[in-house]
């Protein structure tokens, strides 16, 4: 893909986002191109933004995603758990707020904690 490419997407919508069926229009045309490791970044910027980075969107990824993956050798050694769970309590913060009507985020991780955590607590006491 080219800078022009990506500069016309951001323009399009109107920020620093793409959306998410631009990346999956990415991923197609570089399997169909047999060109793996580019369909691999797009493929793991589409998991990270529906499962990890989940928001209200549900459309657009947001472009800071877009450079963790240029070296998916160093991806691998990311704190992944870490990052989530701060994108995690960012979501319930705004969801506590009297005006929020939803929550969003990977939730499941967030149980799996609250229930890690009570177990601590009930050894601990």
């Amino acid at each position: 893909m080219s800078t022009e490419e990506a500069r016309a997407e951001t323009t399009l919508t109107h920020g620093a986002y793409v959306r998410l069926g631009w990346v999956q229009d990415i991923y197609e045309r570089r399997c169909q191109a047999r060109r793996w490791i580019v369909a691999a970044r797009a493929y793991l910027l589409h998991l990270i933004r529906c499962f990890l980075f989940a928001n209200k969107s549900a459309t657009y990824v947001h472009v800071v995603h877009l450079d963790v993956f240029r070296d998916l050798g160093q991806s691998g050694g990311y704190a992944w758990g870490v990052v989530a769970l701060v994108h995690m309590y960012d979501q319930l913060d705004e969801a506590s707020r009297t005006t929020t009507r939803q929550i969003t985020g990977y939730l499941t991780l967030f149980q799996v904690n609250f229930v890690y955590f009570n177990m601590l607590r009930s050894i601990m006491i």
